[in-house]
């Protein structure tokens, strides 16, 4: 197996030398005040580094890369710290949305972009195919897009299982967690290009989907997103849709529906170093992301071309 490792030591150390103070954007989408992005935010400050968190008023997990296109109520929590909300201040407000709120908040503390967007930790891993509904990697993707106006901001998504759980409060096992990003930043931090200013802090555009695993771990190891969707470990995908037959209702009448079930995935073997593989064998996965949607047109290339109109 072809796997690029840094092996961790001394716990869960990485070897650095002395990191430099970052500007940091912070959000999720589990809400400003859950144990995850607390943990968080205190590790990066007690590190030295200028954080702004703006992040949903409450959970809005599975948004994927969502945006809300009205208005907003933007509240001070604590220092430093928003919620981001709906008109009404009920309903919180979308990640990827929340995201760019705290991007430009840091711009105006700090008179420049921030180096960096953290969205998490999330309490819950995002892998594989599921990816795509993460709201957590959604406003990472839009981070290094420059959809909202915020210009291309590099971006780290951070995930686990049962670590961060939001019923359990900020516990040690979340913390190791945020102690580990942290030791990360300061290992990417030693980057020549970045160190001598010819490059942002990660490449542009691009994105790093970090998930840690909620044993401990093997060490950290650069994967790719896996193709098949997992749910309770198993490859398994969500059905939605109608309760009941709804080719048996009237015109004007309505059903019941929502997820009615999952479908079991014949197919049982991913991609080769799949991190939802490489994560259940133990290790730390970070996948690098963007926000091109674009694919090889391999196969449909020539046929595509031959249309004439």
């Amino acid at each position: 197996m072809n796997i690029k490792s840094i092996t961790l030591g001394l716990g869960l150390c990485i070897a650095s030398t002395s990191a430099s103070a970052l500007n940091i954007a912070l959000t999720n989408d589990d809400g400003w005040s859950t144990p995850g992005i607390q943990v968080m935010y205190q590790a990066l400050v007690d590190a030295g580094h200028t954080v702004t968190l703006a992040a949903p008023l409450n959970g809005q997990s599975g948004s994927g890369t969502g945006i809300n296109i009205g208005s907003l109520e933007i509240t001070k929590q604590a220092e430093n710290q928003f919620s981001v909300a709906l008109p009404g201040g009920v309903e919180g407000a979308e990640p990827a949305t929340s995201g760019a709120v705290a991007t430009q908040i840091s711009a105006d503390l700090t008179g420049q972009q921030p180096d960096l967007l953290i969205s998490g930790i999330n309490d819950g891993a995002n892998l594989s195919a599921a990816t795509i509904t993460s709201g957590t990697v959604g406003a990472a993707v839009h981070s290094v897009g420059q959809v909202l106006g915020t210009g291309s901001v590099p971006a780290i998504a951070i995930s686990t299982d049962e670590r961060c759980d939001e019923d359990a409060g900020i516990t040690p096992e979340c913390r190791e967690v945020a102690e580990f990003l942290v030791d990360y930043i300061a290992h990417l931090e030693q980057r020549p290009n970045f160190r001598n200013g010819r490059s942002p802090f990660i490449q542009r555009q691009q994105a790093l989907n970090i998930n840690f695993p909620p044993g401990e771990p093997r060490g950290v190891v650069v994967a790719k997103q896996g193709q098949l969707p997992l749910l309770g470990g198993a490859p398994r995908s969500l059905l939605l849709g109608c309760a009941t037959n709804c080719n048996d209702l009237e015109v004007g009448d309505f059903a019941d529906g929502g997820i009615v079930g999952t479908r079991t995935i014949e197919e049982k073997k991913d991609i080769a170093n799949a991190d939802s593989d490489l994560y259940q064998e133990g290790f730390i996965t970070v996948v690098v992301i963007n926000a091109d949607l674009g694919a090889n047109a391999r196969g449909l290339k020539s046929y595509l071309n031959s249309y004439n109109y």
